[in-house]
């Protein structure tokens, strides 16, 4: 199976705002905990990005995660636009990790944890959970359906599987991509443009 997946449309990627589950290190995965203060200002960042990135984008097909979390995000950054609500976008489910804070991961698992070493490794190796490759699968389906130039609204593991197929990354430099909350990158044509505060302060990343 070929890394590169083939979009000819146009992407804006969010991630949604920092929650209460990010900030105490515990793995959400199919679970979920409400928006941060924090996360709340994220979302409104990425409504001030877009408004201002999409002036010209033209018509375009918005999609969220339907997890709790997600839709939050969205209903900020979209400005009331609603998305579809897309259930292939939805986060890894990590199993018995959902919940846990690493101590009690360590506590549950504690050989398991201790050869993980990225955070790459804790998603591979999370008891019961749904693994990489169920999740490459799903959203690989997912770009196959999308037609036209698109905003998306999901989650870290997600966005970062959906980066490394769409600017054909080798997949043992996936987990060296970062998945930052409040901003908004655009994938075109395999390359990346991350937009940071403003449409003027962005970093071009040439698929990393």
């Amino acid at each position: 199976m070929s890394d590169c997946v083939h979009c000819p449309h146009v992407l804006y990627l969010l991630r949604h705002g920092e929650t209460e589950w990010n900030r105490e290190g515990r793995i959400q995965g199919s679970l979920n905990s409400p928006l941060t203060d924090r996360g709340l200002s994220q979302a409104r960042q990425q409504a001030a990005i877009l408004k201002r990135a999409l002036q010209h984008a033209g018509r375009l097909s918005y999609y969220s995660s339907p997890l709790p979390r997600a839709r939050q995000t969205a209903a900020i950054a979209l400005d009331g636009t609603l998305p579809i609500l897309e259930p292939r976008l939805r986060e890894l489910d990590c199993g018995a990790w959902e919940a846990l804070s690493p101590e009690e991961r360590a506590l549950r698992d504690p050989e398991l944890v201790r050869a993980c070493v990225t955070d790459f490794d804790l998603y591979r190796s999370a008891p019961g959970g749904e693994g990489l490759e169920a999740l490459e699968q799903r959203l690989r389906a997912f770009l196959e359906d999308v037609r036209g130039p698109s905003v998306i609204v999901a989650h870290k593991v997600v966005l970062i599987i959906l980066r490394g197929l769409l600017t054909n990354l080798p997949r043992e430099r996936w987990e060296s991509i970062e998945a930052s909350q409040g901003t908004v990158i655009r994938v075109s044509d395999g390359q990346e443009e991350i937009f940071t505060g403003s449409v003027e302060a962005f970093s071009a990343d040439m698929a990393r």
